[in-house]
Parts: C-alpha cells; sequence; structure tokens
C-alpha cells in the first residue's frame, strides 16, 4: 500500500511540475476567444452484491425467497441454482426402466420454471466469452438404507437462455445440444449448457431455464427428468444428488 501511495503522489507532482512549465500541454486550450476544458469519468466494477433474485427472465415483481444466492464476490460465477424434487412414488416390483419427472421450483409463494443464473460483469476484458457446465457429482443416494441409484440420469429439456436485465447483451446462440448428466464424482462427465463467443455479447446477470414458467403454473411443466434403470432394487426413503455448475471463461 505505501509503494501506490508514493507512486500517485510523485505522479500528481509530476503533472503540477509540468503545469507550470508548458501550459499549452495540461492546461485549458485556447484559441482566440475561446476555450475548452477537459471531462473525466471512472467506472469500477461492484463485486460486492448479488443481483436481484427475480423470477427468471423477469426485470421487475416480488424476488424469491430461494434459491440462496453465491455469497462470494466475483464478476463470473454462477448466482443460484434451483434444487429439483422428482416428488415421491410407491416402489413397483418389476424391473423395467423408470422414468420421473420433476416439479415446478416454488419457495413457497412462487411458481416457476427450474433456472440456473449466472453472471458475467466483467470489465477487464476483450470480450465475455465463457463457457457454463454441469455435471451430476453425488449420485442418487438413500443414506439411511445405503441404498444408490446405480446409472440413474438427468435429463435436461425445453432448454432456454433468458434475462429480465440485459436483454441487449444476450447470447442469441450459446445453448448447446446436451444428451443426459451421467454419474461421475469427479465431474469428468460434465456437459456444456451454454458457450458464450459472440461479440458484443455475453455481458450482464442470465438465466438458463428448463421449461417455462408459464408451464410450471399451468400444471403442463417438462423441464428435468429423473430415468432410474430398472435393475435397481428401490428402498423407501428419500434419495438425494448433487449437481455440480460451473462457469469459466473462454476467452
Amino acid at each position: 500500500m505505501k509503494t501506490s501511495h508514493k507512486l500517485v503522489g510523485a505522479a500528481l507532482l509530476a503533472a503540477v511540475g509540468a503545469g507550470l512549465a508548458i501550459p499549452s500541454a495540461t492546461k485549458a486550450d485556447f484559441d482566440g476567444t475561446d476555450a475548452s476544458g477537459k471531462g473525466t469519468v471512472e467506472f469500477t466494477t461492484d463485486t460486492s452484491t448479488n443481483p436481484t433474485n427475480l423470477p427468471p427472465g423477469e426485470s421487475t415483481g416480488d424476488p424469491l425467497t430461494a434459491p440462496s444466492q453465491n455469497p462470494n464476490p466475483g464478476t463470473l460465477k454462477v448466482v443460484s441454482v434451483t434444487d429439483i424434487d422428482f416428488d415421491s412414488h410407491a416402489i413397483v416390483a418389476n424391473d423395467s426402466e423408470k422414468t420421473y419427472d420433476a416439479l415446478p421450483f416454488t419457495d413457497g409463494n412462487q411458481t416457476t420454471a427450474h433456472f440456473v443464473r449466472f453472471q458475467d460483469v466483467r470489465s477487464d476484458v476483450a470480450s465475455n466469452y465463457y463457457t457454463v457446465k454441469a455435471a451430476l457429482t453425488s449420485q442418487f443416494t438413500n443414506t439411511a438404507m445405503s441404498s444408490t441409484l446405480d446409472g440413474a440420469t438427468l435429463t435436461y429439456k425445453n432448454i432456454s437462455l433468458v434475462t429480465g436485465t440485459n436483454a441487449a447483451t444476450l447470447p442469441t446462440d450459446a445453448v448447446q445440444e446436451v444428451t443426459s448428466l451421467e454419474f461421475a464424482d469427479d465431474g469428468s462427465k460434465a456437459q456444456v449448457f451454454v458457450e458464450s463467443n459472440e461479440d458484443g455479447k455475453g455481458f450482464g446477470v442470465f438465466e438458463i431455464m428448463f421449461d417455462t414458467t408459464a408451464n410450471a403454473q399451468a400444471d403442463t411443466y417438462d423441464g428435468v427428468t429423473l430415468t432410474v434403470p430398472g435393475d435397481n432394487v428401490l428402498k423407501a426413503g428419500q434419495y438425494q444428488a448433487e449437481i455440480t455448475w460451473t462457469i469459466a471463461d473462454a476467452n
């Protein structure tokens, strides 16, 4: 810190000295009866706050009380991810493959499609290029019964990229085609959901949506499906998995 203060002081002192010796270079410019001054403005990046926790694609309205937001400061980060509930089902005693559709997301007051919110508000890069990936890093497990749904996969459907705040810089061709997420605890089977590489695009706050909020509220939601191979012997109780979302610079 002392070094920085010394450098600033020296620069200011040099500017004052130059102003005394060379008026035309550092003072106002004069041309006959006219005079011109200079205007300056400086911008800084605020990393201390998160975007308002509104429903995906919305710019106004009541904020959601969930999901919780990433408290870590940063200009490039995943802000929030909705937890996915595949509801409760009776155990069927056969070895057929089983599929379960996700319920829409709700914070207890509002119902929306499931979404992942991320931001790239970097102002020190030439382009706001990045990739957003997801990986099934913990398989569905019933801890109480020591039972795991081996081979279970997640399929995300009707994917779109939306924003309520940055329409001018919304990438138009960034959503990637994905196949079902398979389990790998090291994240090695991660898939790219968004790849932003368009000039002039990608700066701002965006949401990856799975189906639409209109469908979620109309009881026709089709955003995420869990598939369980038939050779699993299901046990009574709750199974829980972990899906890890990451964002990385792609410049």
